[in-house]
């Protein structure tokens, strides 16, 4: 006798659940899909032809994306009424999968000096990882040009004024003598900064000799922010 299986009754809750989820992952694809065409725009005022390495390296770019997304989508599955998320936890297990799936543990190593007092809505998660995951990806490409291991550290924690600070640096070289950040920026930087504005953040960067630093400042008013949408991008 065939055996016939029972699908349990999606009740009103469930499905508010379930149409919250979709709704969510709709608008992070959306905003992946911006960040894919900011590169495409980027390529097409550029030369006709790139080396097989920049190739390769903007679709391990494209690839740390959608593996940052992935993680936090996971995430929010296993604990689907979450209306906040330890960002110190999240950041550090987000950045671990990055260096995993894009085999990068011989080239970075991540000093982390993560709080637990920081907690943020998943939307803030999504914008802040999405940061993160481009700083340390930059820092692989362009820290240590003769091609050593670079060596990231990693910071949240409370501000002064009730906010969330995150700081995220590297050992590297800095940046080019007389770069400057509204001329020769690239995609990734234009891109942290489009996030940081729509988080309502404040983004300092310091550059020297023994390193660049990023620090991203989310003051306590920003912790209401609205649900993200896809973010306009230059």
């Amino acid at each position: 006798m065939a055996m016939v299986e029972t699908i349990p009754n999606i009740g009103p809750a469930d499905s508010d659940l379930l149409k919250e989820a979709n709704h969510r992952i709709a608008n992070h694809l959306s905003l992946v899909a911006s960040m894919v065409q900011m590169q495409m725009s980027a390529l097409a005022r550029g030369p006709a032809m790139l080396p097989r390495a920049d190739v390769l390296a903007m679709l391990h770019e494209t690839v740390g994306k959608i593996v940052g997304i992935g993680h936090l989508h996971r995430r929010l599955a296993h604990q689907p009424h979450c209306a906040q998320i330890d960002l110190g936890n999240y950041l550090i297990e987000s950045c671990s999968a990055l260096v995993a799936s894009l085999s990068l543990a011989g080239r970075v190593s991540i000093v982390q000096r993560l709080s637990t007092a920081c907690s943020v809505t998943p939307e803030q998660a999504q914008a802040i990882g999405l940061i993160v995951g481009e700083i340390v990806m930059n820092a692989v490409k362009h820290a240590h040009p003769a091609g050593l291991s670079v060596q990231i550290s990693l910071g949240c924690g409370r501000s002064e004024d009730g906010g969330i600070a995150i700081d995220i640096g590297d050992d590297g070289v800095g940046l080019p003598e007389g770069f400057d950040m509204t001329r020769n920026a690239g995609v990734g930087f234009k891109l942290i900064r489009s996030l940081a504005d729509k988080l309502g953040a404040v983004l300092e960067v310091e550059s020297d000799s023994l390193g660049l630093n990023f620090w991203l400042k989310l003051p306590a008013h920003a912790a209401n922010i609205v649900p993200f949408q896809p973010v306009a991008l230059h």
